[in-house]
């Protein structure tokens, strides 16, 4: 598959999978079930009230237990467009089904970064998200301007540049298998209290991006020390305020979205 694909991908599956994490106890549908199967959970609404469109539509995140719905996208006008058509388009669908609890709502104050560390010594890619408007969480992939020994010394300068075409050929697919290697695993993290931010490094050739059961132990008792031994680690990054508009440059893999399954 094309590059573009493979970080399109990664994008959605790592802020569905955060998003998870933030919210561990709720139940909530990442783009895998209609508003039809989504309707029908514990007699949530009525799928008949749907129109004949709208049943195969696939929210890319819909929380039953809060109400919250959100649509991901690229970091540029047209992407903002397109998520605040369709969330609107998903939220009227669902109130006019709805039976039981509350209205659907366009979710808020979702926002985190992830760091990608490649063995080697290849600059430290990030994915950032925000909530642009409600119900808009917008991404971008960039990378360190300089290269670094470690990801937090990367973080802490907090100077990111483009990718260039090249990079993201020669590495989206790299990236996209260990997104993908790691969301599987579909491990439970803890979180520390604000945004946390994800190191999944690349080893070699064969892309690995895991996450150690130490890190639990070890988050849970306090400690904040990575695993002595992983390709994965979690660092508490600092909170940051969102900015005020995408950029009107951003990279060209951040101009795909992921296609509807």
């Amino acid at each position: 598959m094309p590059w573009e694909f493979f970080l399109g991908n990664a994008a959605h599956r790592l802020i569905g999978y955060m998003y998870g994490v933030n919210h561990p106890q709720n139940r909530v549908f990442y783009n895998t079930r209609t508003l039809s199967e989504i309707l029908a959970e514990r007699g949530t609404g009525d799928p008949s009230r749907l129109l004949k469109h709208e049943r195969n539509l696939r929210p890319d995140i819909l929380d039953l237990s809060s109400r919250n719905l959100f649509e991901i996208k690229p970091w540029n006008d047209k992407g903002l467009q397109e998520g605040r058509q369709e969330a609107k388009t998903y939220l009227t669908a669902l109130n006019r089904a709805v039976m039981v609890g509350s209205a659907f709502n366009a979710g808020a104050d979702f926002q985190g970064e992830i760091l990608i560390r490649f063995a080697r010594g290849q600059y430290i890619w990030r994915l950032e998200w925000h909530t642009t408007e409600p119900g808009v969480v917008q991404y971008r992939w960039t990378r360190s301007q300089q290269r670094f020994a470690s990801e937090a010394a990367a973080y802490e300068v907090g100077q990111w540049a483009e990718l260039t075409e090249q990079e993201m050929q020669e590495y989206g697919g790299w990236v996209g298998q260990a997104v993908d290697e790691m969301v599987s695993r579909r491990e439970r993290l803890a979180t520390f209290s604000g945004a946390v931010g994800i190191v999944i490094e690349v080893m070699g050739n064969a892309a690995t991006g895991f996450f150690s059961s130490v890190i639990l132990g070890r988050m849970s008792t306090g400690a904040q020390q990575p695993p002595a031994q992983g390709g994965g680690q979690i660092i508490p990054f600092p909170t940051r305020p969102p900015p005020v508009a995408p950029p009107a440059q951003v990279p060209a893999a951040a101009g795909v979205s992921l296609p509807r399954r």
